[in-house]
């Protein structure tokens, strides 16, 4: 393996081999407690965009994957890149992808398959998920990025825009935009990510079609569309066309235990005050559904 070779392999996942588990990631960062020294806080950050790391509390500690290597096992280069290579990262995992810029389509999804290859049915066995729940809701996603080919599972919002997930990777083709599950009830859900939901539909099989979901794929498109009075997951149109009123008589948020969540359950609570509640509750002491899930469902995995 050469120098270039070893550098598209992602921190995250080798950070994830290590056993060393983010306490935050998003589409930009993943935040880690620091695997060089004890800390409380987090301060170590991995850039998912750029495939580096920081760290805040001692910024000795950052660099590449490589210079991860080399400081986290106190050695040189040339057995830096014997490590990398004698692991399993350059045969069975995705590669480090880049995020997608969405303005500018530099990918090309090559096949749409049912859910079936081997390495994400292990990704979605490490995330406790119901394989068959899984199934009905995603598909196998084969994609050309900056001419190189990869493969993840794909979930599809209502722009038709695929949230792409697999061990390494987390980004998403096309707008980011929410998915909304129509059963006709008179209760709606709310999940940031589709792991969440889920997770949820894992722990709760005989609610799938009781209620309506809503799964944000952002935070961000909370504010951007669902709590505009036009938008159609939450409000109906009445009579004159012009008035708007919520279609549903309860809004369940099952949102993160982290700033962005507390912000987004703030703010949904602030347009919708008497029908809104917060069940974050059932999983105070977990950072989300799936991780909540994972604590019960630890000893299922593979």
């Amino acid at each position: 393996m050469n120098i270039q070779e070893a550098k598209n392999i992602s921190i995250i996942s080798i950070l994830d081999s290590l056993g060393i588990k983010p306490t935050k990631i998003n589409d930009k960062q993943a935040w880690y407690h620091s695997p060089f020294r004890a800390e409380n806080t987090p301060s170590f950050s991995v850039s998912v965009t750029k495939n580096v790391f920081y760290d805040f509390g001692d910024s000795t500690y950052k660099g590449n994957v490589i210079d991860f290597v080399m400081l986290y096992y106190k050695c040189d280069i040339k057995e830096a890149l014997k490590i990398l290579a004698n692991n399993s990262f350059s045969v069975h995992q995705q590669l480090f992808n880049p995020q997608v810029n969405q303005d500018e389509k530099d990918y090309e999804i090559t096949a749409i398959k049912p859910l079936r290859n081997k390495y994400l049915i292990y990704y979605i066995k490490q995330r406790g998920l119901c394989i068959k729940t899984t199934q009905r809701y995603c598909k196998e996603i084969h994609y050309i990025l900056k001419d190189k080919a990869y493969y993840a599972i794909g979930f599809q919002n209502e722009l038709d825009g695929v949230e792409l997930r697999n061990k390494y990777v987390q980004m998403c083709f096309g707008s980011k935009y929410p998915t909304y599950i129509n059963n006709d009830s008179s209760t709606v859900f709310l999940f940031e990510a589709f792991i969440d939901f889920l997770s949820f539909i894992t722990l709760k099989p005989n609610l799938e079609h009781r209620f309506d979901y809503i799964i944000l794929n952002s935070v961000n498109t909370l504010e951007s569309t669902l709590i505009q009075s036009s938008n159609k997951f939450l409000y109906k149109t009445l009579d004159d066309s012009e008035t708007f009123e919520s279609k549903y008589k309860t809004i369940v948020a099952c949102f993160d235990n982290d700033t962005a969540g507390d912000k987004a359950t703030e703010k949904l609570i602030a347009a919708f005050p008497l029908i809104t509640k917060d069940a974050r509750a059932k999983y105070k002491d977990y950072k989300d559904v799936n991780d909540y899930l994972l604590s019960i469902n630890r000893d299922k995995l593979t």
